[in-house]
């Protein structure tokens, strides 16, 4: 059996160097929250024996929550020294170290009483360790939670903006087909009895007023026409996409003098009516930032198909600008893009832009094959 080490001023000072130690070694292990906790805990219990008066004999254990973490020889005792520590909650914890023999009776059995301060000093250690820790789990699970439920709000952002997108189009196709199938229909109608009317109005010296009626009806028929493919192009649904954006090309062309190359891809994958009309309205959106505000003379429409994706390339030769403060731009421009972007993030795509001040721009639209 162990017997107590004589009271003297040289074995004090080597017990409180190893109290001391433990102590140190411990606070710098527990600083570091990137380590596993359970590692932390192992190589804590590891050191302890060595702090106390008969380290051969000594053995630690550290429990907190489902934790429990020993060092191999450890077993209860009758020769015990525990301290226990509380973290929020009400969650308990507590740190021990016991001897697998008896030794000779100190303050507390056993035990120094400076081994219950350093035991006490532990375990309040543990206890900041544990908040600490505690709190970050936290931290991260409400930074995750709010991650979620912004990535949700986002996707349902998008959803409703990809839906008022379709269902605007649908609408505007509604407004389409009632000008073609009515209005078109009345004015066609008046025209041809204008010319009946006609006929008799050369008896009554009224011929050149109704030419005239009749001119301004053609030009409302004409004017009507065009108003009718511009709020929604039959040409989408009726030939498709490639028709569209040939049609796209050539109005441009007439009405803002800007030359446009149309795409020369003929075989496209079968593609949904939203992912049509999202791909035909973001390149009008392109082409029309190419007006307003790239300055350009010659734009060139390219589609490209790969293996599971389909790509429109729309490319100017305008002023350009600094893709670095691309997400910073006020202009209607900018949110142009940015629009265009979160619509094909919906489905899965993106929007590619490569540009520089007085080098043109070239924006790319990407979206799956399979896209829903």
């Amino acid at each position: 059996m162990p017997t107590n080490a004589a009271d003297n001023t040289p074995h004090k000072l080597r017990e409180r160097i190893k109290e001391l130690t433990a102590l140190h070694k411990t606070a710098r292990l527990l600083q570091d929250d990137q380590r596993p906790v359970a590692e932390v805990m192992s190589d804590i219990v590891a050191l302890l024996p060595d702090a106390w008066q008969f380290p051969e004999l000594a053995s630690a254990r550290i429990a907190f929550d489902d934790l429990d973490v020993t060092t191999p020889a450890f077993r209860a005792s009758t020769w015990i020294q525990s301290a226990e520590f509380t973290v929020r909650s009400n969650r308990h914890g507590r740190i021990q170290i016991a001897y697998s023999a008896e030794c000779p009776p100190e303050a507390e059995g056993p035990f120094l009483a400076e081994e219950r301060e350093l035991l006490d000093s532990l375990a309040e250690l543990l206890r900041s360790y544990f908040e600490r820790r505690l709190a970050v789990e936290e931290l991260h699970a409400a930074h995750n939670s709010l991650e979620r439920l912004v990535t949700e709000r986002t996707n349902d952002l998008r959803r409703l903006a990809a839906e008022l997108s379709l269902a605007e189009a649908r609408k505007d196709r509604e407004i389409a087909t009632l000008l073609h199938d009515r209005v078109i229909q009345e004015f066609a109608f008046m025209k041809l009895q204008a010319q009946k009317f006609r006929g008799d109005a050369v008896f009554c010296g009224f011929e050149q007023r109704f030419d005239e009626i009749i001119a301004l009806l053609d030009r409302a028929i004409q004017q009507t026409r065009k108003l009718t493919f511009e709020i929604s192009s039959p040409i989408l649904y009726e030939l498709g996409l490639i028709a569209a954006l040939e049609w796209l090309a050539e109005h441009f062309e007439q009405r803002h003098h800007l030359k446009v190359s149309a795409p020369k891809q003929r075989n496209l994958p079968a593609l949904s009516e939203a992912i049509n009309v999202t791909l035909y309205r973001c390149v009008q959106e392109l082409l029309t930032n190419c007006v307003k505000y790239a300055q350009a003379r010659h734009v060139k429409i390219d589609v490209r198909v790969m293996s599971n994706r389909i790509a429109i390339v729309v490319t100017d030769d305008g002023v350009g600008f600094d893709t670095a403060v691309l997400g910073k731009l006020s202009t209607n421009a900018g949110f142009g893009l940015f629009s265009i972007r979160e619509r094909m993030r919906y489905f899965g795509g993106t929007l590619e832009v490569e540009s520089a001040p007085n080098r043109g721009t070239i924006a790319t639209l990407s979206l799956p094959v399979e896209a829903k």
